[in-house]
């Protein structure tokens, strides 16, 4: 309903459908890119789609290329294609079972699928093996599915994954989460503050990627931002009603009025 407000609103001040789109489009556009990104998403997907069919055709004609393995499990498991990741990364597991990647991947599958003991052995594996494989990821990801299971266990591997990475804002709100189930809410309180704070602390780049967690620690800014958004439309479009000159009535034909001469000459 607004995208249609925004576009019959451009379309007047335009004069033209099309500029109105196209305006549209590219105030969307910019907007996304200083926002949350979808758009980049969008692309990222499709791409990764591309080259999961390219890396199954090569494992179709070489089972046994551990790269094209390894890489088409990390896409599936950025697609949530969880129950077939595991199917193509535990070959590589079960070749070595000291590969990190295999078993981190592994463990985010498992996990996603149910299998929540074998997902956190994976993961533990992980990080007994190198604590600092992927900046500690593996810590980050038994957080995070914990906290979706409503586990106040959370707070264990969160709080070891902040003393390595402080200003991490995610692992502040899910660990304020943690706090919520353990029933500490002060505590809980106090971590959405410090997301907050770490938020603002944070590069442009930064703040797209965080934008959603840090919203969701302080749910009163986006709403503040939609209600002035909606006043804004609501401000512009009275201006534009006020601003329009209504139509002038057509002057009537002088020839058809008869004028009070040509009303005498009648009479007689």
């Amino acid at each position: 309903m607004n995208g249609w407000i925004h576009f019959s609103i451009l379309w007047m001040l335009t004069g033209s459908p099309v500029a109105a789109a196209i305006i549209l489009l590219a105030a969307y556009a910019v907007a996304d890119w200083y926002t949350f990104g979808f758009l980049r998403g969008v692309a990222q997907a499709v791409a990764a789609f591309q080259r999961g069919r390219k890396l199954r055709l090569v494992l179709l004609h070489n089972p046994h290329d551990r790269k094209a393995r390894a890489d088409l499990g990390e896409i599936l498991v950025s697609q949530r294609r969880y129950a077939r990741a595991i199917e193509v990364v535990k070959p590589l597991a079960a070749d070595d079972p000291h590969d990190l990647n295999a078993l981190f991947l592994l463990g985010i599958a498992c996990l996603a699928t149910g299998r929540v003991d074998q997902g956190e052995l994976f993961l533990g594996e992980v990080h007994q093996a190198c604590p600092d494989y992927r900046d500690g990821a593996a810590l980050l990801e038994l957080g995070r599915f914990r906290v979706r299971r409503g586990e106040a266990a959370a707070a264990e591997p969160l709080r070891r994954f902040l003393e390595a990475h402080p200003h991490h804002v995610e692992a502040r709100f899910l660990l304020s989460r943690a706090h919520v189930f353990a029933g500490d809410h002060a505590a809980a309180a106090a971590e959405r503050a410090r997301c907050w704070q770490e938020y603002e602390t944070e590069l442009p780049y930064q703040k797209r990627r965080d934008r959603l967690w840090a919203w969701r620690a302080r749910p009163s800014r986006p709403l503040m931002y939609a209600a002035l958004a909606c006043c804004a439309i609501a401000v512009f479009g009275a201006a534009l009603q006020r601003s329009a000159v209504p139509a002038a009535h057509a002057p009537a034909d002088v020839r058809s009025t008869p004028t009070p001469t040509s009303s005498a000459r009648t009479a007689r």
